[in-house]
């Protein structure tokens, strides 16, 4: 068996690191030692591909997966995997392996046969109890003919909206899961929420609630603080005093600094009452379980995201399983969702009336479904237009659908099948014009504003049409044409994301500086927004790693919104091609998509969706459960 174990690391099925923690459980174990080195590893890799465990099932297909293209040579490997009973009893008669945790064991195999590292195990289980807590308490009481009247005023025409069904359903919660596409409200109706909620409070006598906002990146942070900037929102000075002017990266909020391997918030509570996490479909299983560990015990939780986005790329897919979960167990109703069906009345005069589900309702749902609203409306893009329309078609794996609207000869959204023959050319003469006007920027807000009209977004980092590839092409041809380039690289218009997290200048993972010239032979600047929408500029010198940003990753590109876009995808079908990248990608764009690739290529991801195997869901069911029984 420690000779298939290498063999599988030889192979890159399992990598050095997820071996090398095989190995030295075997050595420990004190029973079917090699067995369970293996399970080990295997559990590991599948960390690697986002899942937080494996299960016992999926094992021989995971690994043929893990082979990639070339499965016909993993073939001999995998079928000297054990079969899965006798691998059950090993792992079940092993010391190193619980079925609950509890006893600070190496692995967990639960109930269903699916085997964690511990860790996962308990982060999937720290979240599902937070989750199940607030799922299950019961909020401040309210006032319920100012809650109408303040709903009146900050709708108006919107009343009997999927929008007032998540205020409504936000204020008898102390959890709430808010879903929808770009442009269906999510921030605007968040804003409504919190201004009601002060509203209430400071009408009661007591102090505003503490707000946080915050967001995995600071790029989403910075997007969210500017949506909740918006004019026009009927309230008194009082309640815009009492309102957030900026949001946060996860990160940030709960204090987690380089060197530390824990956070802040974590042994006390964060100092809020409520919590709004935006583009929480990039939340990974880890930073949710931190945040859960750091909430307080009444605080409220809002999560805000669109379930049909990409995952995070760290281990977990924490929102698209909650709304999964909660979406399923919601039994059938004539609007868009439980809690929109039970708060479609407009007037009513009961306080228990107006913030209770309807008794017929209530029966086949669980808790965690009466935390769920999906927004179905778009103010981006109309759902008649075709970018609405090409989003609607990924949203359900539709290829035929998606393919006819991109190749009825419309131009805002249209597909061109480019080879790698003709790839550069078409770089140089459609990409490199949309960035030359930044080099000509008289001050930073100019040049933003040229940067946020385009952006090309790659499926793929490596490859010929990987963001690396691309963004080398676009800035050698900006380079050639520039007049003017420090002894660094550094040039007029530079446009550039940050690697990596620098506490020390503030700046963060993923977000965009843009070098601008202070006037006839100034210095150059870098200049970064802040997360309350001003900016700042530092000299290039005192950087740290930095990239490109012409092309994007569409992962990197999670959380933002251009003009147009140009989505690039692979000559050839690879794992990573799926529906929820190609909608992720397109969504990105206000007014106009344009996807290169071939028809057979996008086939092929619209077909495929992502899946990661988690246990969070059942773990919030059982929470739930427990809690209210």
């Amino acid at each position: 068996m420690s000779d298939l174990l290498a063999r599988l690391e030889a192979q890159g099925i399992v990598q050095s690191v997820d071996a090398a923690l095989g190995r030295l459980l075997a050595t420990k174990a004190t029973t079917n030692g090699e067995m369970i080195g293996l399970a080990a590893a295997l559990a590991s890799a599948a960390l690697a591909e986002g899942h937080s465990c494996v299960p016992l099932s999926e094992l021989r297909a995971f690994a043929i997966a893990r082979a990639g293209d070339d499965a016909g040579a993993a073939s001999p490997l995998v079928r000297g995997l054990p079969a899965i009973d006798e691998l059950r009893r090993a792992l079940l008669d092993c010391d190193l392996v619980s079925g609950d945790g509890a006893a600070h064991t190496a692995l967990v195999l639960d109930a269903e046969d699916r085997l964690y590292l511990r860790r996962y195990y308990c982060y999937e289980r720290t979240v599902a109890a937070a989750i199940g807590a607030r799922a299950q308490s019961t909020p401040p009481a309210i006032d319920a003919a100012s809650v109408e009247a303040a709903l009146d005023r900050y709708f108006t025409a919107q009343r009997d909206t999927d929008q007032v069904a998540a205020v409504r359903l936000a204020l008898r919660s102390r959890f709430v899961i808010i879903s929808g596409g770009p442009g269906a409200g999510k921030t605007s109706t968040v804003l409504r929420l919190l201004a009601i909620l002060i509203e209430q409070a400071l009408a009661a006598g007591e102090r505003a609630p503490r707000i946080a906002l915050a967001a995995p990146t600071g790029k989403a942070a910075a997007r969210l603080a500017e949506s909740l900037r918006a004019p026009g929102l009927p309230a008194d000075d009082a309640v815009r005093a009492a309102l957030p002017v900026d949001a946060k990266t996860l990160h940030r909020l709960l204090g987690v600094t380089r060197g530390r391997t824990g956070a802040r918030y974590h042994a006390r509570p964060l100092p809020y009452d409520v919590v709004v996490v935006d583009e929480a479909s990039m939340l990974d299983l880890a930073l949710a379980a931190r945040l859960a560990d750091a909430l307080a015990a009444d605080a409220r939780l809002i999560l805000l995201g669109d379930r049909d986005q990409l995952a995070a790329v760290e281990t977990g897919r924490v929102f698209g399983a909650l709304c999964q979960a909660a979406s399923a167990s919601t039994p059938p109703a004539p609007s868009t969702s439980l809690a929109a069906a039970a708060f479609s009345r407009r007037k009513v005069p009961d306080e228990q009336a107006a913030f209770a589900f309807p008794p017929t309702m209530v029966a086949n749902a669980s808790a965690l479904s009466a935390t769920f609203v999906e927004l179905r409306g778009n103010h981006r893009f109309g759902a008649h237009s075709a970018i609405g329309r090409l989003a609607s078609a990924l949203r359900v794996g539709r290829a035929d659908m998606a393919l006819h609207i991109l190749d009825a000869g419309g131009d805002e959204a249209r597909r061109i099948d480019v080879g790698a023959s003709v790839l550069l050319q078409r770089i140089v003469r459609e990409l490199v014009p949309r960035y030359a006007g930044l080099a000509q920027a008289p001050d930073a807000n100019a040049a933003f504003a040229i940067a946020d009209r385009f952006r090309a977004l790659c499926a793929l980092r490596e490859t010929a049409f990987g963001a690396v590839a691309i963004n080398a092409a676009i800035e050698y041809e900006l380079r050639r044409r520039s007049d003017r380039i420090d002894a660094n690289g550094w040039y007029a218009g530079r446009l550039v994301i940050v690697g990596g997290n620098d506490y020390r200048l503030g700046l963060f993972n993923g977000d965009i500086g843009v070098a601008v010239c202070s006037g006839a032979g100034g210095a150059l600047e870098v200049w970064f927004r802040n997360a309350d929408g001003s900016l700042r500029a530092l000299p290039p010198l005192v950087l740290g790693a930095v990239d490109a940003a012409y092309a994007l990753t569409v992962h990197k590109a999670q959380g933002s919104e251009f003009d147009e876009v140009t989505v690039m995808l692979p000559e050839r079908d690879a794992r990573v091609l799926t529906r929820e990248l190609v909608y992720t990608a397109v969504t990105r764009a206000r007014k106009k998509v344009e996807l290169w690739t071939s028809g057979e290529v996008l086939t092929q991801a619209i077909a495929r969706s992502t899946q990661r195997w988690s246990g969070l869901a059942e773990a919030v069911d059982s929470a739930v459960s427990r809690i209210g029984s």
